[in-house]
This record gives structure tokens, C-alpha cells and sequence, in this order.
């Protein structure tokens, strides 16, 4: 299947092919592309590989150094909080507040690493194994407004893609009729049908709010 992709001037001189991929390969390659495009936690992933191995080269410089014979001496601030851990008791509610404190960062990295978080690109529905297409987020946005405007008797619409778990594209539309009746749903269909047209692999949820705008 051909495809031709228009310039900005709205000529169309570049082509480029899909293949069609057999029914079987076709759930391999919607893991590809969602891996591919999947956004990256890369603030939290530096944060975490700097304290590991500020913590890692201290470890390792202390126990090589001692078993050389030659132990790096302590500072007052590390000799103070070693004499507490010595004297203070596991039960005690600072070590139980700093342990759970611990426990709460732990569980919030392991979070950051599981969720996906809020990407650029939204994969279609034509990746292979081979090739992952993606649309910008701010283009699927602009397109999505695109077609709410196109309903009759939407003034205005702007269109906020939320969720990384519960996707949903909610369209902040304004009327200038004081009854509306049934133009929420009808600006719904249009955005689904736009979202169909453009083919994402992981179709969003449309949530439509109208508000009367007075001219």
C-alpha cells in the first residue's frame, strides 16, 4: 500500500510504501513500535546513576583502601554519623521515619521506570517490525482542534492529550449557541473520526467540555 505524504506548498512528491504484514506479526509489531516510541524517564535515570555511583566510588575507595593498609581517613561529619548509627536502636522513629522515607523513594523510581512519561510521538497503526511511524504530539493536537472547528457551531476548541496509563484527548470547545443540544457529541465523533483517519496504534479516549462563549 502506497501512501503519498504532501509538503507544506501541498505538493505531492514523496511516496512511501507500507508493507503489509501478515495477521501473525502484526501484535509483534505493535510492541516494536510502542517500544521504539516509548518516552524515556531520562531525569530520573541520571539522577539515579549519579547517586549510585557517588555511593559505588565511596564504598569501593574505603574497602580498597583499607585492605591496603592505608584507610582514608574519615571526616568529622562522617565520624559523627557513624558514632549515631552505632548508638541509635532500629526501633527508633528518626531510623523507622528514614527507612520508610527510603522506601517511598524507592517505590517512586521503581513507578518512574514502569509508567511511561508524557512523550512527543504517538506511534500508527503502519509500524513493522522494521519501521515505527509516529505523529508529533503537537501535530495530532493541531489536527484534532482541526476537526472540532469543523463541526458547526464550534467557535473554538483546544485539544490537551492526558493519561499515560487511561489515555484520553480532551477538547476544550466553545459555543456560541445558548442550547447546543446534541453539538458535544457531534464535535466527539468528528475528533474520533480524525483520530481513525490518522490510524494511532493506541486510539485515545475523547472527552469533549462545551462551554457557551458569549460574542
Amino acid at each position: 500500500m502506497e501512501r503519498a505524504i504532501a509538503d507544506a506548498d501541498g505538493a505531492q512528491d514523496t511516496i512511501v510504501q507500507t508493507l503489509e504484514i501478515p495477521a501473525l506479526d502484526r501484535s509483534g509489531a505493535r510492541g516494536a513500535a510502542v517500544r521504539l516510541l516509548r518516552p524515556r524517564r531520562t531525569p530520573a535515570g541520571i539522577l539515579t546513576a549519579a547517586l549510585l555511583t557517588v555511593a559505588g566510588a565511596a564504598t569501593a575507595t574505603r574497602v580498597i583502601s583499607t585492605l591496603l593498609g592505608h584507610p582514608v581517613p574519615r571526616t568529622a561529619a562522617v565520624a559523627r554519623a557513624a558514632r549515631l548509627l552505632r548508638t541509635t536502636a532500629w526501633s527508633d522513629p528518626v531510623v523507622l521515619a528514614m527507612a520508610g522515607g527510603v522506601a517511598l523513594a524507592g517505590l517512586l523510581l521503581l513507578l518512574a521506570a514502569l509508567l511511561p512519561s508524557r512523550g512527543s510521538v504517538a506511534a500508527l497503526v503502519w509500524s513493522t517490525r522494521r519501521c515505527a511511524l509516529g505523529v508529533g504530539r503537537s501535530g495530532l493536537c493541531a489536527a484534532l482542534e482541526a476537526a472540532a472547528l469543523d463541526v458547526p457551531g464550534i467557535a473554538e476548541a483546544r485539544v490537551r492529550l492526558r493519561g499515560p496509563l487511561r489515555r484520553r484527548a480532551v477538547v476544550y470547545a466553545a459555543t456560541g449557541y445558548r442550547n447546543p443540544g446534541t453539538l458535544r457529541e457531534l464535535a466527539a465523533e468528528a475528533v474520533r473520526a480524525r483520530i481513525d483517519d490518522i490510524g494511532l496504534l493506541r486510539a485515545p479516549r475523547v472527552v469533549v467540555r462545551l462551554d457557551w462563549r458569549r460574542d
